[in-house]
């Protein structure tokens, strides 16, 4: 346990391997082992599966988002990526209090004149809520809803409404949890003995083979549904806990190559992440550790372009260039999104050279993330980078 009360790693004197820990953690950060086990189930579904669909109500859309309401007018559906909204109640005193909501792989399917204004829009559209208010909040009586280009992007129009947000339904991404060959510890079977309450908030922590936390840390709750002898044999139990993770949307089945690949540790040899699909490979970066870039300016690094097929490849391969095997370069990429950080410049200026640019200028001509609508990602890089005082070399 370090100095701060957090643990290391968790052990556990069996032959299996120890994949989870269920985990709580005091108002003072002192943390106590409730499970270790095998594995966990009811972790990862297919997002399609999930796609809700919502209709912005009175919409006066701006930049890439009117552009695609344009187009979808003309009975053409527009995949638009990520869309995230603010809600207003009109009636609070409090400016600040608002519900956030974000939506990835948002496509538009439909855009008519408001039947309120003509002048506004109704915009049909569906995608996958990662963030959201909870199921059971009752909508305000009057909103004002802020569209946003992506966390922490610029602003894309305003709409009255957002109808489909709201409702008494039951949560499908709360899906029971099953604990796969699991050694309860004290405060556990305590639990398992006398049920009641609503159960404990703490966290399911994933391991790697040392037993040491990785970057995957969800909030669960400890209410035990079912318990029964593991079929892996010994004094090892399956526990389902009835109301699974706290994530609006489940793992997609794509993070699971991930985990693996990271329970060996990190890897050692470059590419690593080029074998999994977009979904991989933005699950990759989050094991990933962040680096800086050079302490000195003149530094040199070489960038492989190869695998830059998709935005999240192309942030593997440059936090690869520049610090190596399992990094990520510190940069706010949602500046280009219109974050008004603007980005951050490295410690020193450097050059990076962009070995195979035609693979990303080729795959991301297409995926614009820009408020206007009006630049390609690969396009909008490059001079990014440069503001940031790198030198790009393309090849």
């Amino acid at each position: 346990m370090d100095e701060d009360g957090s643990l290391r790693e968790v052990v556990w004197g069996r032959d299996l391997p120890l994949r989870f820990a269920l985990v709580s953690e005091e108002w003072d950060g002192e943390q106590t082992v409730w499970a270790r086990c095998v594995d966990a189930d009811g972790l990862f579904m297919d997002r399609a599966a999930f796609r809700e669909r919502l209709t912005l109500l009175g919409c006066a859309p701006t930049g890439r988002l009117r552009k695609a309401a344009e187009r979808c007018a003309r009975n053409t559906p527009v995949p638009f990526g990520e869309l995230h909204f603010t809600v207003h109640d009109v009636d609070t005193e409090d400016p600040y209090t608002y519900d956030y909501c974000a939506l990835d792989d948002v496509v538009l399917i439909d855009g008519r004149p408001c039947a309120e204004d003509p002048a506004l829009l109704d915009l049909v559209l569906e995608g996958v809520v990662t963030e959201g208010p909870p199921y059971s909040r009752k909508e305000p009586a009057r909103t004002d809803v802020a569209l946003l280009n992506g966390t922490s992007g610029g602003p894309l129009g305003h709409c009255r409404r957002v109808e489909g947000v709201y409702g008494d339904r039951p949560d499908p991404a709360r899906r029971p949890v099953r604990l796969i060959g699991c050694e309860p510890a004290p405060n556990l079977v305590r639990r398992l003995v006398h049920p009641g309450g609503g159960g404990d908030h703490m966290k399911l922590w994933l391991l790697d083979r040392t037993g040491r936390p990785t970057a995957v840390e969800e909030h669960i709750t400890a209410d035990v549904d079912e318990c029964r002898p593991s079929a892996l044999g010994g004094a090892l139990i399956d526990v389902t806990l009835k109301r699974g993770l706290f994530r609006r949307s489940p793992f997609p089945p794509a993070a699971r190559p991930v985990w693996d690949a990271w329970y060996e540790g990190p890897p050692r040899e470059r590419n690593a992440w080029a074998r999994f699909p977009t979904d991989g490979r933005s699950e990759w970066l989050r094991f990933t550790e962040v680096c800086g870039g050079p302490e000195q300016p003149g530094a040199v690094f070489e960038m492989d372009g190869r695998h830059a097929t998709d935005i999240p490849g192309l942030h593997c391969a440059i936090g690869e260039a520049i610090g190596g095997p399992g990094q990520r370069w510190h940069q706010c990429w949602n500046a280009l999104r219109g974050c008004q950080c603007h980005g951050e410049a490295p410690p020193a200026p450097f050059t990076l050279v962009w070995h195979d640019a035609d693979v990303a200028r080729q795959h991301l001509a297409g995926v614009s993330v820009d408020t206007d609508g009006e630049t390609g990602y690969f396009d909008a890089v490059v001079p990014f980078l440069e503001r940031m005082g790198v030198t790009v070399v393309l090849r």
